[in-house]
């Protein structure tokens, strides 16, 4: 859904937001830990966002624990620049909330280059309704969002993908143990690659945790988020 125009076209730029928004946590639990509503501590996770290896942007994940009550926060920022002029902003705040690995509720305010995107969800039985954009929304209440720091999703097929309140269809493929290198040094980590109507590939630390993440644009462009800081 990203696509960066090499000519800067500002609707093609959009999708950058799209996407950021979506490739920002992956690990099946008989191989390697997970990182789930009930083993994440609690603090902050920061990432850098890059394109073809130009810093553009930053995430943050803030945990918040409270008895069985989980509160996650994911905060965006993207800024894209040409010979010095502002070409492209985008920003996006989504906090979920779990109790007892369940979602009970997801919000999602996104400014996409001026364009504002709202999504409201709570649990009701076993489905999450609610709106995007006043459109109503009714999707399972299985789904995982699409922020991705729940690595159980790749036990599932498809995500919550949170921009605009939607499920997205997927397949998965281990890629195997790499190294990898990010501004925090070289870490060992699972490689997986989604495929489907959600295009993704994560690498995840032995711990579970998201380090990297990336998705190629239509243009060919890489658009990649690498850890810099975790509690």
């Amino acid at each position: 859904m990203l696509r960066l125009a090499s000519a800067v076209n500002s609707a093609l730029l959009s999708r950058v937001a799209l996407a950021i928004g979506l490739i920002f946590s992956l690990y099946p639990a008989a191989h390697a830990a997970t990182l789930t509503p009930d083993s994440a501590q609690t603090g902050t996770y920061a990432y850098q966002v890059t394109r073809d290896g130009e810093v553009v942007g930053e995430q943050r994940n803030d945990f918040e624990r409270r008895g069985e009550e989980l509160r996650v926060v994911t905060d965006v920022r993207i800024n894209i620049t040409l010979l010095g002029i502002n070409v492209y902003d985008f920003t996006q705040r989504i906090e979920e909330n779990w109790q007892n690995g369940l979602l009970m509720s997801l919000t999602s305010v996104a400014v996409d280059d001026g364009d504002t995107r709202n999504v409201k969800l709570v649990r009701q039985g076993e489905r999450l309704v609610g709106t995007y954009d006043g459109k109503k929304r009714d999707l399972p209440g299985h789904l995982v969002p699409s922020t991705l720091w729940n690595s159980a999703v790749v036990e599932h097929s498809s995500v919550l993908e949170t921009t605009k309140g939607r499920e997205r269809a997927f397949t998965v493929e281990q890629k195997g143990v790499e190294q990898v290198k990010l501004p925090i040094g070289t870490v060992k980590a699972r490689h997986f690659v989604f495929k489907g109507s959600f295009k993704r590939e994560a690498w995840y630390d032995e711990s579970g945790v998201l380090v990297a993440a990336q998705m190629e644009a239509k243009d060919g462009s890489i658009i990649r988020q690498e850890l810099l800081r975790m509690p």
